[in-house]
């Protein structure tokens, strides 16, 4: 492992301050109304600093969104990576994405704040992160087809923008609750499962 100079470890740590200092902003205020000026502030540095390392809003928005789903991209292979059945990798994937939302549920509250979802849905969608939890997502669907787990009939990428939705609809909705804090989103993860998989047919 090389060894980081004293430079990049201090360029490291603020960057790191600045992400935190970033999430609790865009949360509160919403990305619009956030500004460079609030983050710098919260973090504790000069506006000045913040702009050293990050262009702009946008620049240091979708840096983070990155980080921090590249994370989750992480998270997800070691844990699947353990098991070989497929049906158990969907629903270990459904279950791993529903603990992450949930523990970073004030930053994803960005989603659902003044409009500006479409717009940050679409350049996640063309993002480097985006395409590759897209691709991933396919690759477990098409090893769940090869065990006749999911109707081969199915094509991978139409199945897996069902599977977004409804985790994304289901996580925005407990975002909008005002009681979330009493109702666990990771407790609505074997619904998700089930409604995925099977359905809401009586069988």
């Amino acid at each position: 492992m090389a060894i980081l100079s004293r430079k990049e470890r201090d360029r490291q740590l603020r960057r790191s301050d600045i992400f935190k200092a970033a999430e609790h902003v865009f949360a509160l205020k919403g990305y619009h109304k956030a500004t460079i000026r609030d983050i710098a502030k919260e973090a504790q540095y000069g506006t000045g600093t913040v702009y050293l390392h990050f262009k702009n809003k946008d620049t240091l928005y979708f840096a983070l969104l990155e980080e921090k789903l590249k994370c989750l991209l992480a998270l997800i292979k070691e844990k699947v990576g353990q098991v070989k059945d497929a049906k158990k990798k969907l629903e270990i994937f459904i279950q791993e994405s529903l603990v992450f939302f949930e523990k970073n549920q004030d930053f994803f509250q960005i989603f659902v704040s003044e409009g500006s979802e479409s717009y940050i849905e679409t350049r996640f969608l063309k993002s480097s992160i985006g395409l590759q939890l897209q691709e991933y997502t396919e690759s477990l669907l098409k090893e769940a087809q090869g065990q006749g787990i999911v109707n081969s009939n199915f094509d991978p990428e139409q199945i897996s923008n069902v599977l977004e939705a409804i985790l994304k609809t289901i996580t925005l909705k407990w975002l909008q609750k005002k009681k979330r804090k009493e109702e666990s989103l990771v407790g609505l993860s074997d619904t998700i499962f089930r409604l995925f998989l099977y359905g809401a047919a009586n069988k």
